[in-house]
């Protein structure tokens, strides 16, 4: 059965000239399936044309406060502050508007009566009415708005000073992504998304994909068309990237908000494939770096209006070569001809492709994020080695870890090892840093399990008491050692290996 997002606004001016909005009105169709189908394909014909529509209201100092203490969980299990949260941080990532989540409960209906205008605080729940109303014919949510008039005569917009959100209570509900489910269970995380859009002063769109489009539908993320949207009100979000050298020679980039640490992340970004980028059989190629602290379950979605997406996801090692079991490619699993990949990765670092299904296309693509870890963990494979000391299998280029009272001694000094592989000759850059302890760093080669010698050791090259080697290698096993300079230390560490081009 469709859900069909309907908007019903009416504003009123107060005496202080302030301005109510009842923005958004989510109603479940109750027609047939065939019913419904046909006026949906009769909406998308007429409106195809057409992208996003702003209401002229917006935040002025472009941030919102959202008090999010809904209580409760879903049925399979996630929190509803969490979902509501990773959709606030999923129009935070897209633009300068930042939303704030601020984590206790407030009655979004407060001053919400007849001629009233809130309390100009923000707040969120389920509720039986939509306060003190009653919820339209299948209504799922309804938000609320108000604030200052533009002008005197309030014709215009309005400078946004609360936003209220109200999701029925008599409804079914759920947390889960992908297609929407048969048995009318409505999806809360991609209804908040879209409710929040309004908040921001979004109205709807006719893009086809646009998660502001009036129908909800299988997408459960931001589309190109959302995001112009939003950067149209408050400007662009400034990505601090960093190019990665590799030793593929292409061109790869890791953003700012690279490094996912759980146990919930949301991530969004746009990108444009173009003939400058670089190629892979043909077709245009853009690859982003992204490192999971924790072994997660991922949901990644790449989207376009302009062309066939497909979507790569590679893990690669300390060296920069690729894993093959840990190699992910889709073309269609997503929305329409959109890719998707949702699965369960361990903890590492991995390479996120854009790329198209067909030869010499080229446009706009947006991508969405979602991971989560139940548990913080990573299911490295440890092993006793000959020596008595125990060795962390981990080929990742970040890692962590910490130097405890339990690790094995060596001359009094507290070590950890850790071993990685080297396939092709490559010059490394190894920095070992900690805030708790004067480090020290060692680098052994390994030949079928055993120590070969001590090709290089370190104390204090990096900054500080921290550690830095470069050597080349040859391919072959080897062992970190993450020690102290003086004996007993104790405390967390980081180790960073980065590739050296000539």
């Amino acid at each position: 059965m469709a859900t069909l997002f309907v908007r019903t606004a009416t504003t009123k001016m107060g005496a202080s000239g302030l301005a109510l909005r009842g923005s958004l009105e989510l109603i479940r169709g109750s027609l047939s399936l065939k019913t419904v189908s046909f006026f949906l394909v009769c909406l998308l014909l007429v409106s195809s044309t057409h992208a996003f529509e702003v209401s002229e209201n917006f935040w002025e100092s472009g941030q919102a406060v959202f008090h999010v203490g809904i209580p409760g969980t879903s049925p399979t299990g996630g929190s509803w502050n969490d979902a509501f949260k990773r959709s606030m941080d999923a129009w935070s990532a897209v633009s300068s508007f930042k939303f704030i989540a601020e984590d206790e409960f407030l009655d979004p209906c407060i001053d919400r009566g007849t001629d009233q205008f809130g309390d100009g605080v923000t707040g969120v729940d389920f509720r039986s009415t939509v306060c003190g109303s009653a919820f339209g014919e299948n209504t799922l949510a309804v938000t609320l708005t108000a604030g200052q008039c533009l002008n005197q005569q309030c014709t215009g917009g309005f400078t946004i000073s609360d936003a209220d959100i109200v999701f029925n209570s008599g409804e079914s509900w759920d947390v889960y992504s992908g297609p929407l489910r048969f048995d009318g269970t409505s999806e809360f995380e991609r209804v908040a998304l879209h409710e929040l859009g309004h908040a921001l002063g979004l109205d709807h769109s006719n893009a086809d994909s646009a998660i502001m489009r009036p129908f909800v539908s299988d997408n459960d993320a931001l589309q190109t068309d959302d995001i112009d949207g939003v950067i149209s009100i408050y400007g662009g979000e400034t990505i601090v990237e960093t190019t990665v050298s590799n030793i593929y020679g292409v061109a790869l980039v890791e953003p700012d908000n690279a490094t996912l640490s759980g146990p919930n992340d949301s991530v969004n970004l746009a990108g444009t494939l173009s003939s400058s980028d670089d190629q892979l059989d043909g077709k245009s190629l853009d690859l982003y770096q992204y490192s999971f602290e924790n072994d997660s379950t991922i949901d990644i979605q790449l989207n376009s209006q302009a062309f066939d997406p497909f979507l790569y996801l590679v893990r690669v090692t300390s060296s920069q070569a690729s894993i093959p079991e840990f190699t992910f490619v889709d073309d269609n699993s997503g929305s329409g001809n959109n890719a998707r990949i949702n699965t369960t990765i361990q903890a590492g670092t991995y390479w996120l492709g854009a790329s198209s299904a067909s030869n010499g296309s080229q446009g706009g693509y947006d991508i969405s994020i979602i991971s989560s870890s139940n548990t913080p963990s990573s299911s490295f494979t440890s092993f006793t080695s000959i020596y008595g000391v125990d060795v962390l299998v981990n080929p990742n280029p970040n890692i962590k870890g910490i130097l405890n009272s339990n690790d094995f001694k060596f001359d009094g000094k507290l070590l950890d090892l850790i071993q990685f592989d080297v396939s092709n000759t490559t010059k490394l850059k190894i920095d070992l840093s900690s805030s708790a302890f004067d480090t020290s760093l060692l680098l052994v080669d390994v030949i079928e399990g055993e120590v070969g010698q001590l090709l290089f050791q370190n104390d204090d090259n990096g900054s500080g008491t921290n550690s830095t080697l470069q050597p080349t290698l040859q391919a072959g096993t080897y062992w970190l050692g993450v020690t102290s300079f003086d004996p007993s230390e104790t405390g967390d560490y980081t180790i960073v290996i980065s590739v050296v081009l000539p």
